[in-house]
């Protein structure tokens, strides 16, 4: 039964959708009680410490390859995971999840931007289609738009622009070290704001912090796992699988209130990313999500 799971692309992404979202589902739970550059402290710390043994299980080596090209990559990864923390903290799990999953959309324009790709009649209608999704989604006319909808799609942007340098690192570094420089440069930047405003966790929160810890190094492992057994576009549409899953914890957990614009609005985000993942060649997305 083991075996069979560990070989099946489609299950491993099921699972890893499903362990991100019950990631962030614990964010959503405590953000009230902890900041969000607390979470992120506690998040990079154990996430980095929990990845050094599977590290020493190859060649021990911590330096990896393009080290700029690393740290940089940390960096965004490090502000996609913030922006990710706060939006969630501050609208419905539901819209944040959506908005954040905008990223298809902001890595295939930073593609024709930076790398110079080229960006085809069909890219270009669904990444129109999924920017009007946004406008839907957060209808800057409404009054209830506010900065969680803005860290929501930043964090979409921050990730789209991961994927630029994952093209470089990936070449020549393992998916566990570029987690590894991830970690390290995120606690790093969160650790001076963290000490500027320390609390110290009771034992519950302590406790969901390492369980937060446990759960996205796994829903990370599963992924790696998964991007073996398919296709790049394949499993990064089975992921999108996380946005079922927190928009019935949203409803079911935190009681979300999901209007007709929301549905709308997500259907053309996620259609257009689902579009995008198909049509667009891009290298497995392992080390997008945060």
């Amino acid at each position: 039964m083991i075996r069979i799971l560990l070989n099946s692309g489609f299950l491993l992404m099921i699972l890893s959708g499903l362990f991100y979202a019950i990631g962030d589902i614990v964010i959503k739970f405590i953000s009230p009680s902890i900041g969000s550059i607390s979470i992120a402290f506690f998040r990079f710390l154990l996430g980095g410490l929990m990845a050094l043994p599977f590290l020493a299980r190859g060649d021990g080596s911590l330096k990896g390859d393009s080290t700029g090209f690393l740290l940089l990559r940390g960096l965004i990864g490090t502000f996609t995971f913030l922006c990710l923390v706060k939006s969630i903290a501050m609208i419905p799990l539901s819209n944040a999840m959506v908005l954040f999953y905008t990223f298809p959309l902001f890595a295939v324009l930073f593609s024709f931007v930076i790398l110079k790709e080229s960006l085809t009649r069909v890219e270009g209608v669904l990444i129109g289609v999924g920017l009007m999704g946004v406008f839907i989604l957060i209808n800057p006319s409404s009054h209830c738009l506010g900065m969680g909808h803005v860290y929501g799609l930043l964090g979409g942007v921050f990730a789209g622009l991961t994927m630029v340098f994952i093209r470089k690192v990936r070449k020549t570094n393992g998916p566990l070290i570029i987690y590894f420089y991830f970690c390290m440069v995120g606690g790093v930047v969160s650790f001076p704001l963290f000490i500027a405003d320390f609390t110290l966790p009771g034992l519950e929160l302590s406790t969901l912090l390492i369980v937060l810890a446990v759960i996205l190094l796994i829903g990370q492992l599963f992924m790696n796992q998964g991007f073996k057994f398919c296709k790049a576009s394949e499993g990064s549409v089975i992921l999108m699988s996380e946005v079922v899953f927190t928009g019935v914890a949203g409803v079911l957990i935190f009681h979300d209130t999901l209007g007709l614009t929301f549905f709308i609005g997500s259907c053309l985000i996620v259609g257009s990313g689902v579009g995008l993942n198909l049509v667009k060649k891009t290298p497995p997305s392992s080390e997008v999500r945060p």
